[in-house]
């Protein structure tokens, strides 16, 4: 059984020197285990754009780890048990706000928002706000490449988990040694979300088994999260 995973979302999930690590990669580890005598699970790193275009062509079986999107992403159904629970807050530059976005003047050049290829993460706010020209929405790799974009103000603010942020903001400050830090506002929480293995919505013959593997990773995620908080 393969599961796609995002390589470039740590803490959550990444890649490093060929190698998977990361908190939501544990849990499934530690899952996968008892799923042993009845499934071998391979986790396979993979940008993750392609991760979900592979979703939706039919190609993959489960996706690592999107939040819930029923009506954007009707082709990943169901979800697994929930991972975990994320911020999704907005960084910014001095003197750019996202608070009371749908209040600015359109006369005015819109704010430019870096968020990692492929992630759905913006309110219903930001989505008016895109549409009526207020902001302008920049699609760029993953994290680094955002906060390096932030950093030199090719970016007004930059959208994603707070958690996976705050670390980016680290890893780039240990390659830019003159970075000032305090140059990053956290402006506003945009949503929060929950995080899954999402499936692919086909029924048929390709993935027969199907629904007894959702049943069974399920009872093993509920079972090492248990055995976590205790």
């Amino acid at each position: 059984m393969t599961i796609l995973v995002d390589d470039s979302y740590p803490p959550y999930s990444y890649e490093s020197n060929g190698y998977l690590y990361g908190i939501y990669i544990e849990q499934v580890r530690l899952a996968a285990r008892r799923l042993s005598e009845h499934y071998q699970v391979i986790l396979e790193p993979i940008p993750w754009k392609r991760g979900v275009a592979a979703m939706e062509n039919g190609e993959a079986f489960a996706l690592l780890p999107p939040y819930i999107h029923k009506d954007k992403r009707p082709y990943i159904w169901p979800y697994s048990t929930s991972l975990g629970e994320e911020a999704v807050v907005a960084f910014c530059n001095p003197d750019i706000t996202l608070n009371n976005i749908l209040t600015r003047s359109p006369n005015r050049p819109p704010i430019n928002i870096g968020i990692n290829a492929g992630f759905l993460i913006l309110d219903k706010e930001l989505l008016t706000a895109k549409q009526k020209g207020l902001i302008k929405i920049w699609e760029n790799k993953d994290t680094l490449t955002n906060i390096k974009k932030l950093s030199k103000f090719r970016l007004d603010c930059y959208v994603n988990d707070r958690l996976s942020t705050l670390m980016g903001f680290e890893s780039v400050k240990r390659e830019l040694k003159e970075l000032d830090l305090k140059q990053f506002r956290e402006d506003r929480v945009v949503l929060s979300r929950t995080a899954h293995i999402g499936y692919t919505k086909d029924n048929g013959e390709k993935f027969p088994y199907k629904y007894d593997f959702i049943k069974r990773m399920n009872e093993a995620l509920l079972s090492v999260q248990q055995q976590m908080n205790e």
